[in-house]
């Protein structure tokens, strides 16, 4: 079962979206009774060397004030649903790209979930989301304004769908919500090659076959992970995720994909990508480690 044991990591931009970061990690905080770090990013001004070295001091009189002021709304954020000082919260003021400087902070805390926002209509954190979903050692909550729903968990029948199943049980159970499971499939053209090359579809009965069996494996998804149902859907598999996802509709959509290492950590899946800038509710992607 899906379980948050190391710290969770809130990283708040100070716009319309820290709202809904903050709110979502501290009530997942407070189920699995763990440690709430919430960090914003500044950028490192200071890194840059001005030309002339007496306007030095004034930047760094200025740098110190914009950080001052930041921290300020920070607090002020986080104090409307917990005391940072009572509670066991902790607040961090990091420099750096902000992608970058998220993972670090979760690898240096040993974080277990991250959550990052969805983006404000001037400024989309979708690119952000994604290379924190790419290089994150955790699951990584993409966090939107909950909308009362049930939680959607996608699987393609996979390994790493398995945790994904997992993690959407546990939180539908944490919100007193229904979980849906949804299943997508293509169907596939066929070459045949008599009389010349002549592309077609799959034959009645094989497809009448693969669907049976295709049913069967969605049951068995649903009976052991004791959802209330399964869809499962023609077509390419994100259209029929956010499709559903809005149809039920869902205030959250889970995920899973692959843990890899090295270069290939780059390849987060086309599906992921396109679900987490296309859907209108919060969206879990949960990483199956890999050392592959």
């Amino acid at each position: 079962m899906f379980q948050v044991t190391q710290p969770i990591l809130a990283a708040v931009r100070l716009d319309e979206s820290a709202t809904e970061v903050i709110r979502q990690s501290v009530d997942m905080a407070r189920h699995y009774t763990v440690k709430l770090y919430v960090c914003h990013i500044l950028h490192d001004m200071m890194s840059v060397r001005p030309l002339f070295p007496q306007l030095q001091l004034d930047n760094a009189l200025k740098f110190a004030e914009f950080e001052a002021t930041a921290r300020a709304m920070l607090l002020a954020r986080v104090a409307a649903f917990i005391n940072p000082e009572v509670g066991n919260c902790e607040l961090l003021m990091e420099y750096g790209t902000e992608h970058s400087a998220i993972v670090r902070i979760a690898e240096q805390i040993g974080a277990g979930l991250i959550v990052v926002g969805h983006g404000s209509q001037e400024s989309k954190l979708s690119g952000i989301s994604e290379r924190i979903v790419r290089y994150a050692h955790c699951p990584v909550l993409i966090a939107r304004p909950a909308i009362k729903g049930c939680v959607l968990a996608a699987t393609d029948f996979s390994d790493p769908a398995t945790p994904a199943i997992e993690a959407a049980a546990s939180e539908a159970a944490r919100r007193g919500e229904d979980l849906n499971i949804i299943h997508a499939f293509d169907v596939v053209p066929y070459v045949v090659p008599q009389y010349g090359e002549m592309t077609g579809y799959m034959p009645v009965d094989s497809s009448d076959a693969m669907l049976r069996a295709l049913q069967e494996r969605l049951d068995s998804c649903v009976a052991q992970a004791r959802a209330k149902r399964g869809i499962l859907a023609s077509g390419p598999a994100y259209p029929a995720i956010l499709d559903s996802s809005a149809n039920l509709p869902a205030d959250l959509v889970v995920m899973g994909t692959h843990g890899r290492s090295g270069l290939s950590r780059l390849a987060l899946g086309s599906v992921a990508e396109e679900v987490l800038r296309g859907a209108h509710c919060s969206v879990l992607v949960v990483r199956l480690n890999s050392s592959t």
